[in-house]
């Protein structure tokens, strides 16, 4: 099986990012793209300095390839800019983050599905997350992954194609979508319609400044679907003192899972609507008022 080429982001994360490439080296990963992001202030210049000399220096014993832009391009831009540069050469590609741990089998499982799906353009990516297991969480069926409405981006993979003809770093569409409520008829959740339309909104006036939002909303309004694994192929260790964004500490370092192969496909090709309103109550919705005024008194406390 041809090997879809990684690319992995990173800032001044060291420990981590070694991590990550010893797991690539174990796993015999090819085509690795090493993406760091410049300095953004001189409080991160000895480590972002310290960092960088030790990703050249492996470079130069490793066949690995570095995106190493001079100026900081920031949350926004960074990821965007560096999956243009995987593909001018390849035709999709799977993407980690220096804050996360893949196991052996999320890259098979990345490659398998990256050649099932490569024509398919219902789906838009594959991630290697599984928030329902912990939860225990019991599907409909045993089939090794499923489909949503949702986009999780700590690992994941994607197609050239999908990228390049849906994804709008300003999403122009917005106003026409928030306008004419079209949020509603794609969700079919006023949890996690209300939800995402707050955070697509908030990201649309550059309140927040990421690119994860734009995703999101380029795959909601194309109607395209995310692949969600029946095992836990990658785990998230950010909660620390580098993070930019926090995650809810119920979804951090969530126990690895191996998946089994061969894998049983799916005969459906909806998104899982069960699943997904599961998901919403878990996360992608605001907490109610009880679970915020319980948090702020713990958080009061606590200070």
């Amino acid at each position: 099986m041809k090997q879809t080429p990684i690319l992995l982001m990173t800032y001044i994360r060291a420990d981590n990012t070694f991590k990550i490439l010893n797991i690539l080296k174990k796993t015999n990963q090819k085509n690795i793209f090493l993406f760091n992001d410049g300095l953004i202030g001189k409080k991160d210049k000895y480590l972002h300095d310290a960092f960088r000399k030790r990703i050249i220096d492996y470079k130069k014993k490793n066949n690995i390839k570095l995106i190493l832009p001079k100026k900081n391009l920031h949350h926004r831009y960074a990821q965007p800019y560096a999956l243009s540069e995987v593909f001018k050469k390849f035709p999709n590609v799977i993407v980690l983050e220096d804050d996360t741990i893949p196991n052996k089998s999320f890259f098979r499982f990345c490659n398998q599905l990256l050649i099932k799906f490569k024509d398919d353009k219902r789906i838009s990516i594959i991630s290697g997350n599984n928030f329902l297991n912990h939860r225990n969480f019991k599907r409909r069926n045993n089939d090794s992954y499923f489909f949503s409405k949702f986009t999780t981006t700590w690992g994941w993979a994607t197609w050239k194609d999908r990228w390049e003809d849906s994804f709008d770093i300003k999403m122009k569409n917005w106003p026409n979508v928030k306008h004419e409520g079209w949020m509603k008829d794609i969700l079919l959740n006023e949890k996690s319609e209300k939800f995402l339309s707050k955070y697509i909104d908030r990201r649309f006036k550059l309140i927040d400044k990421d690119w994860d939002r734009a995703w999101q909303f380029a795959n909601l309004i194309n109607g395209r679907l995310t692949i969600f694994p029946n095992k836990n192929l990658i785990t998230s260790v950010g909660q620390d003192k580098f993070a930019t964004h926090k995650n809810a500490k119920k979804w951090d370092r969530l126990p690895l899972e191996e998946m089994r192969f061969p894998m049983k496909h799916p005969e459906i090709i909806v998104a899982d609507n069960k699943v997904d309103n599961f998901l919403t109550k878990e996360g992608f919705s605001q907490p109610d008022i009880i679970y915020r005024l319980k948090n702020k008194i713990k958080k009061y406390l606590l200070t």
